[in-house]
């Protein structure tokens, strides 16, 4: 399967490219960056009356020195699928100086390897 030349298409081939079955559902996280949290906050409140029953949850990104909206969506990593909800995250997290920060999944787990590794 070939996908647009983009960085969604690039973690889907990525992905693909790893063995992951793109036809099963898995939790994927998609993440809003802001300098506030109550920016972060409100923003959250507005996301999950678009995304009713989806995890939200708001924290600290260290790494980033930002506050990080991460929304937990289970669905079939499909490009389509994906590149609307950050469209949306990016329309509804925008009136609160939100910036949507990419999308990744727990790799599935192995067998015979223990760790959960994100991707």
């Amino acid at each position: 399967m070939s996908f647009p030349n983009d960085a969604n298409g690039e973690l889907l081939e990525l992905m693909q490219g790893e063995g992951i079955d793109l036809s099963q559902s898995y939790m994927l996280d998609f993440y809003v960056i802001f300098a506030e949290e109550q920016q972060a906050n409100d923003a959250a409140a507005r996301v999950a009356r678009e995304f009713e029953g989806a995890g939200l949850f708001v924290n600290f990104a260290d790494d980033a020195n930002m506050w990080e909206l991460r929304l937990q969506q289970e669905m079939v990593p499909e490009y389509d699928a994906i590149t609307a909800i950050e469209t949306l995250l990016n329309k509804l997290c925008k009136q609160f100086k939100g910036k949507t920060d990419g999308w990744g999944m727990l790799e599935p787990e192995d067998e015979f390897d223990d760790q959960d590794d994100e991707l």
